[in-house]
């Protein structure tokens, strides 16, 4: 009996679950609590751990189908009409929808997940948030200056700058530098330590879609109800508690799923993983096209279902993704 697989890790009791996975965790890791977590019909309790501050949560393993080829429920008839209407304005003729979008997804296929420790939270790839409290008077005088300046300013929340950018966060200023990293392969082995990767695409699906077999995590038609970033008016946007404490505004797509993980929810970001043959591919957005190009709801949203494939990615390099680009680590047990 294998205690971290999915199903009898459901089966423990809650002491259970802490006992098993004190055993487990790496080194830095440490037990912070169990908490339980629910969303679109399911329910799991889980062990929360931290590195060096940072938030993971225990996902056990499980053998799931992953892909996308036909409705598994008839989706609503005002998706379907938006799906039919907006190929129309791009110039698709297709006798049934599905024939268009499955040729968007991953193909259908059975995967073995394994545990991980997976973390909570995206961090930007493009971006690394500095302290101001570091900066040396002499050697930052220009960026102090600008700093300042930008501080006593009222035009705008953001400036970019050629190798870093100042944001307007209340009555504080980050500062973020930008990364220049050259290809996947130099910003890993500059940011991934020992012990930590990123998803591949199977795990990644898992992660996401909890092992759903509909475009999204909820179903496959799209949410009208849902608070979506780009479509506010859909829905007033409204002001939720973060797990720290603070305030924020967040979109339905942006809150913990079953196992207790945030996504991006954001057609123009993607979320870093990696390929069978070790390469780099984005999951989760394909850089906002289908929004840009006035595609509606249903398709402007589509690139955050759970199985969508970017065919376009390599049209840009790396470089060029970087400010669209986030990632996760992940330590597989």
């Amino acid at each position: 009996m294998d205690v971290l697989n999915r199903t009898e890790w459901n089966r423990l009791s809650g002491l259970q679950k802490q006992e098993v996975l004190q055993d487990k965790l790496p080194e830095g890791f440490s037990f912070c609590r169990l908490e339980r977590f629910e969303r679109y019909g399911q329910s799991m309790e889980t062990v929360v751990s931290a590195y060096k501050g940072i938030e993971f949560v225990f996902v056990p393993g499980d053998e799931v189908t992953l892909g996308w080829d036909n409705w598994f429920e008839e989706p609503d008839s005002t998706a379907r009409m938006d799906s039919e209407k907006n190929l129309m304005k791009v110039g698709k003729s297709f006798k049934k929808p599905e024939d268009k979008l499955r040729r968007m997804m991953t193909p259908v296929r059975t995967a073995a997940i394994g545990p991980m420790l997976v973390e909570r939270n995206t961090q930007p790839i493009g971006w690394t948030e500095l302290a101001a409290e570091g900066l040396d008077a002499e050697n930052d005088a220009e960026l102090l200056g600008r700093l300042e300046a930008f501080r006593q300013s009222t035009n705008g929340n953001r400036e970019y700058y050629p190798s870093y950018r100042l944001d307007r966060d209340g009555e504080h200023i980050r500062i973020y530098l930008f990364n220049d990293s050259e290809n996947f392969e130099d910003w890993a082995d500059s940011t991934l330590n020992q012990g930590f990767d990123i998803p591949t695409e199977d795990e990644w699906e898992y992660l996401y879609g909890a092992g759903c077999r509909t475009l999204f995590p909820w179903g496959d038609g799209m949410d009208y109800s849902m608070n979506l970033k780009y479509f506010e008016e859909l829905k007033n946007d409204r002001e939720t508690s973060t797990p720290t404490g603070a305030i924020s505004h967040s979109y339905d797509l942006e809150l913990p799923n079953v196992f207790g993980l945030r996504f991006l929810g954001d057609p123009y970001q993607k979320e870093l993983t990696k390929t069978e043959d070790g390469e780099s591919t984005g999951k989760g957005g394909e850089g906002g096209a289908n929004h840009s190009g006035g595609l509606g709801v249903f398709f402007s949203y589509l690139p955050t279902a759970v199985y969508y494939r970017d065919k376009h990615e390599d049209e840009q390099e790396w470089v060029e993704w970087l400010d669209q680009l986030h990632y996760r680590r992940i330590v597989r047990l």
